[in-house]
């Protein structure tokens, strides 16, 4: 495909988005998964307490490296709370089971 449209391009980052949040969910499952997935969470690749100056105005790479940062974020928070929510759901069926 020579020059997909922004539309498709979105499409399809968000295909992504949503099967490593589906992936990362089945990770969570297990504790050694959930472990793994809270160190990547408590990870971050943005530079802090000046590490490296930016300068008064930070440059794209930066700016790149926050918007890449928070993704990953968003990404593990949503796998975390699937799971948790499919965690909570199978109690319930084994509490209200016969």
């Amino acid at each position: 495909m020579p020059n997909p449209s922004p539309d498709h391009l979105e499409g399809r980052l968000n295909a992504h988005r949503k099967l490593f949040i589906a992936l990362s969910a089945f990770i969570a499952a297990s504790s050694e998964g959930r472990a793994f997935l809270e160190r990547v969470a408590e990870d971050s690749e943005t530079v802090s307490d000046h590490e490296e100056d930016p300068g008064i105005e930070p440059d794209d790479g930066f700016a790149m490296q926050q918007v890449a940062d928070d993704e990953m974020q968003s990404i593990v928070k949503a796998a975390l709370s699937r799971a948790a929510a499919a965690e909570s759901e199978e109690q319930r069926r084994r509490d209200i089971a016969p």
